[in-house]
């Protein structure tokens, strides 16, 4: 049987998958807004978080989200203008936060094109958190919904790449041999692993042999971040780690939901 570290949340398709993970998010913004007045959200790009930023948008289930106290910031981006194709804030905007009541000056886009992007963001995070010197305290976003790649990248923290080292900043640029271009802003183990609540979306068949690697390094209790990134992902503290996960992606029979 499949395990992973933390917790899993297992459905039959996506759609279930989507309403579990929509759920959860609507419990941490409420807890968040009654126990601190704000919710900091962290969101990742990607085909396969999009359609669930959709289903927020067009269920009516999810209208208890509380917009006008949410804060959306991006968990990495490539090096390319907003209105790129390939640019996950334009993914964001036109499939969630053009169409919700937040303020939008509470969307926090990556400057990736401007001087020292990732001291810019740190900047950004610092003045939203009240905090300063980086390195030291790290911000606690409460939500951060990340993905999984093939080749179990996690962010833009790819297999090999020089930011899987970093230790001292929240906030990196990351380029290399193994890096999908262009090259890269992504938030870094600190600041992911600082987080209230860590998602970890997998969907499909494909990704069904990356969540091996997952399961055989948890078996061995042991951690490779330089081949597989996302091993990395622990978070400290009283931080929850949840890996939200469907049928085809474990290799499960597609009969009924489950959760462990």
């Amino acid at each position: 049987m499949l395990t992973l570290p933390g917790t899993m949340v297992v459905a039959p398709d996506t759609e279930a998958l989507f309403e579990k993970l929509g759920d959860a998010l609507i419990a941490a913004a409420l807890d968040a807004v009654e126990q601190r007045g704000v919710f900091h959200v962290a969101l990742s790009g990607g085909g396969t978080p999009e359609p669930f930023y959709v289903r927020l948008v067009t269920d009516p289930k999810f209208r208890a989200l509380p917009w006008a106290k949410m804060h959306v910031w991006i968990v990495d981006e490539r090096k390319v203008p907003e209105d790129h194709a390939k640019s996950n804030v334009k993914m964001i905007r036109e499939s969630l936060t053009d169409h919700v009541p937040m303020p939008a000056e509470q969307l926090h886009p990556m400057p990736v094109l401007e001087a020292d992007p990732a001291g810019r963001y740190e900047a950004e995070l610092e003045r939203a958190f009240g905090m300063k010197n980086v390195g030291g305290n790290v911000p606690r976003l409460d939500f951060i919904l990340l993905g999984m790649g093939g080749d179990c990248h996690t962010a833009s923290l790819f297999p090999e790449s020089p930011a899987l080292g970093v230790t001292d900043r929240w906030i990196i640029e990351n380029d290399g041999e193994k890096v999908v271009p262009p090259p890269r802003l992504t938030m870094t183990y600190p600041l992911i692993n600082a987080g209230r609540q860590l998602a970890v979306l997998v969907v499909g068949e494909g990704k069904h042999s990356a969540l091996g690697r997952v399961h055989d390094l948890l078996e061995a209790d042991h951690e490779d971040i330089t081949n597989v990134p996302i091993s990395g992902i622990a978070p400290s503290g009283d931080g929850e780690l949840c890996w939200y996960v469907d049928h085809a992606a474990v290799g499960a029979d597609p009969v009924a939901d489950s959760s462990s």
